[in-house]
């Protein structure tokens, strides 16, 4: 907590060093009061997990907290601190030794998770995942500190997300993690732009340091990105645009490694279709191609919960996702998603139906169904995991 709190700190003095740092005559100034905002939500994911063995159920679930606090001393500057806090409960804590453990560690360059409680079925988890501060005027924005960094187009698997990996089966975390970062971003006009960032590690092989540039053509958005992801060279395509009435979205990214002793060179790629239909239907599919994939067998509760790469988003050399969702009512809504990874035949059938109760008010009910190739070659039902989320938003 020390660490976390010192780190903390840090930042908020780096914020103050920056905004000194640029001339007056840059930075626009205000005789207004500072402006704030702050925001949040509190959500309870309660969770049962189970399998086709009789006694197999296990319950539990958090509750999760998460203030968002924004202070914009001018047009020219924001500080943004946010905290993601949860409290773990119940058998599901009890049955997974060393989990408190993984929550207090923190990928970034600085210590800003900690883990104040800490029992036999209850642990409670404290993250900083956003805090920076950023500078922006006409072309330019200059951002600093914990970050997202977003350079994914597509809607499932992102291999252009080098800075901060999303992993598709963690639907509760829609901010999607940080990553502590310098950014840099020039709008050199149109729809062009060049984006450089770095994010420093403890570690000189964990670096990650690359440059975007992007631009419009023939209706379509494209990006190209090069730099050096964690000791290997890295370039990579994005592009979305339509293909008639359906959008139409790709990453590809490449990775050679520096040294050959790191192994050999992989590549990442999706692509992917979506539409609307009839003003109710949503639909969409694609696939993933992962060269790193391997054909052994797929352990589907460290697949729900694991930290992922950009190369290496799934388990399978080749997996594919079909899915659509049906406006009920205007607060109403249903969908289902399916996966398939040939290697191991894992299939995941991921069902969800949500209402808005109402304007700040949220409840949601999810399934995610995992089969697996079984022993005498068939299909079986490796494990299911249903949730009930309700959400209040302030």
């Amino acid at each position: 907590m020390r660490n976390a709190v010192k780190n903390c700190l840090f930042y908020l003095l780096l914020a103050v060093v920056l905004q000194g740092w640029l001339p007056d005559r840059v930075v626009a100034q205000s005789d207004s009061i500072p402006h704030w905002a702050f925001r949040g939500y509190v959500k309870n994911l309660q969770n049962w997990i189970f399998s086709d063995q009789r006694n197999s159920m296990v319950n539990g679930g958090f509750f999760h907290n998460r203030l968002t606090l924004k202070w914009m001393p001018d047009p020219a500057w924001t500080v943004d601190a946010e905290l993601r806090n949860r409290l773990f409960y119940g058998e599901w804590v009890r049955y997974q030794p060393g989990w408190a453990d993984m929550l207090d560690q923190d990928n970034g360059l600085f210590d800003l998770s900690f883990v104040p409680l800490e029992r036999a079925s209850m642990i409670g988890s404290v993250v900083a995942d956003r805090l920076y501060a950023q500078w922006q005027h006409e072309r330019w924005t200059l951002r600093a500190g914990r970050q997202r960094i977003n350079w994914a187009v597509a809607l499932t698997w992102n291999p252009n997300d080098w800075f901060n990996t999303w992993n598709f089966l963690d639907f509760d975390y829609e901010e999607r993690p940080g990553a502590d970062a310098l950014r840099v971003e020039y709008r050199t006009g149109g729809f062009s732009m060049l984006d450089v960032a770095v994010s420093p590690a403890n570690d000189p092989k964990d670096w990650i340091a690359a440059a975007r540039y992007g631009g419009n053509l023939k209706q379509y958005d494209w990006q190209l990105q090069a730099g050096v992801y964690r000791h290997r060279f890295a370039a990579g395509l994005g592009w979305a645009g339509n293909l008639g009435q359906a959008g139409f979205k790709g990453e590809v990214s490449f990775f050679q490694p520096l040294d050959s002793e790191d192994g050999d060179a992989s590549i990442s790629a999706t692509a992917g279709i979506d539409a609307a239909l009839g003003g109710k239907w949503f639909v969409n599919g694609g696939f993933l191609i992962n060269s790193r994939g391997s054909s052994g067998s797929i352990d589907v509760l460290a697949l729900n919960r694991s930290n992922l790469s950009p190369d290496n988003l799934m388990p399978g050399k080749l997996s594919f996702l079909a899915g659509g969702t049906f406006l009920v009512t205007p607060l109403f809504t249903t969908s289902l998603n399916a996966v398939y990874s040939p290697n191991g035949d894992l299939i995941i059938l991921i069902p969800t139906a949500a209402y808005s109760v109402s304007e700040n008010w949220d409840v949601d009910l999810t399934g995610q169904l995992f089969w697996l190739e079984s022993e005498n070659g068939g299909l079986k039902n490796e494990l299911n995991w249903l949730f009930l989320r309700v959400r209040w938003s302030f």
